[in-house]
């Protein structure tokens, strides 16, 4: 009975291994899987919301303010008055009754605070400044997947190229051993040519440990759990009508779209709106206000029978102020001083992205050259190599002239690889930093 069970579990997890399906992922697959899994999306998401209920929060400053009380008390003693001497009330008067009720109603409004609307503009600026720093992260997010997405390329490519001279090598050998039999080639080269078959298989071995590896850290940079197994579709291309953008296009684009700039743009407003802020500590405000109240007074709790008086007012109150031991002053000081750095901040971040931004476009200008390069060299090696094939076929060339044109047919493939990798990798980062993902 014990042998059927563990059959039949045995059996049951081979058949969930077999059905287990690969899922294949494009890459707007994966970007869009990476935004709705990535955890600091979702935290810079939850900071824009609360950011928006800070605003709602300081614009609540606007709107009337209302509260009702209601008030019970007690008098252990009663309050009293005093009288002047010879009064037949003696020289004190007890005043008032064991129990006090009253139920009031406040009303109050701003009518004129400068310091209130200047708020409302600085949580304004710190929104904006989150949703920045929101698209910030995005562009992190799709930048990490798009250079992962294009490694997992880079490496299942390589791994065609080296399959590719695997079979070379393999027909090459083939070749040869018929040669050999026919007396037109030597033991040597055979024994070559088998070298150069065995010295390819442990490196296929490897580009497959590669792939592999690569899948994995996609995953991660995806969110996908380690347990899930994807594959990847399309290409390392490069379009021949590629031109690069001038110098100032890309740096008037990225000023323009850049979120860094934009944040360092809102952080100068903001700290001048701080100026702003602090400086209105030498405004008045001006307020209104009124008030209802309905109170009674007895010895005992039957309310039936209590005179209700009612009380009601309405006003005006200002607040100037006069001196507060040079505080605003000093505050204001140090506002104009925060705006000064955020302004030297703003200037020495800018001129360094910059830098950046143009280091980064030499890269992309320079793969695009290399890449242009190599296709011509990989028409040159390949004609070497059909050529050595058949110098050798006519014992006119050894089979290390056919080794050596076989290598350079599979470094300038792998070279012109690498030069679309550089050239996609170069490409993504200028997309990030131009602020082109949205």
């Amino acid at each position: 009975m014990k042998k059927i069970l563990f059959l039949m579990v045995f059996l049951h997890l081979f058949l969930s291994a077999q059905t287990k399906e690969t899922r294949v992922i494009t890459l707007d697959e994966a970007i869009t899987l990476a935004i709705e899994k990535n955890a600091d999306l979702k935290v810079a998401e939850l900071e824009i919301n609360k950011s928006l209920e800070k605003i709602s929060e300081t614009r609540s400053g606007l709107f009337p303010k209302l509260d009702v009380n209601g008030q019970y008390q007690r008098y252990i003693d009663k309050p009293v008055i005093f009288l002047p001497p010879g009064s037949p009330f003696g020289t004190t008067l007890k005043i008032g009754s064991d129990n006090s009720f009253s139920a009031s109603a406040s009303l109050s409004v701003p009518l004129f605070a400068w310091s209130l609307y200047e708020a409302i503009g600085l949580s304004s600026d710190i929104l904006a400044i989150t949703q920045q720093s929101y698209i910030i992260t995005k562009n992190k997010i799709v930048g990490d997947v798009k250079k992962a997405f294009l490694a997992v390329l880079l490496t299942a490519e390589t791994k065609e190229v080296m399959r590719q001279s695997l079979n070379n090598a393999e027909d090459n050998f083939e070749n040869i051993k018929r040669l050999n039999s026919a007396g037109t080639l030597s033991d040597y080269d055979v024994l070559r040519a088998e070298v150069q078959v065995e010295n390819l298989r442990p490196v296929i071995l490897q580009m497959d440990n590669n792939y592999k590896l690569a899948l994995e850290a996609l995953k991660v940079a995806i969110g996908l759990d380690a347990d899930i197994d994807i594959s990847v579709t399309g290409s390392l291309d490069f379009q021949q009508s590629f031109t690069a953008p001038s110098e100032q296009e890309v740096i008037n684009e990225f000023l323009q779209n850049n979120p860094q700039i934009a944040i360092l743009d809102y952080q100068v407003k903001l700290n001048d709106r701080n100026v702003s802020l602090e400086t209105s500590s030498y405004y008045p405000t001006l307020a209104g206000f009124g008030s209802y109240q309905y109170q009674a007074q007895a010895n005992d709790f039957k309310m039936s029978g209590y005179n209700w008086v009612k009380t009601s007012i309405v006003g005006l109150q200002m607040q100037i102020p006069i001196f507060n031991g040079f505080k605003t002053a000093a505050r204001v000081n140090q506002a104009e001083i925060g705006l000064k750095q955020s302004v030297e901040q703003k200037r020495n971040i800018t001129e360094a992205l910059k830098t950046q931004v143009i280091s980064i476009l030499y890269r992309v200008q320079q793969a695009a050259v290399r890449i242009k390069g190599q296709e011509k060299t990989i028409r040159q090696a390949e004609e070497g190599y059909k050529i050595a094939k058949t110098r050798l076929a006519n014992s006119l060339a050894t089979q290390l002239e056919v080794n050596d044109a076989e290598l350079a047919l599979r470094q300038a493939k792998l070279n012109r690889l690498q030069a679309v990798y550089d050239f996609k990798v170069a490409e993504a980062e200028l997309e990030t930093v131009l602020g082109r993902i949205k």
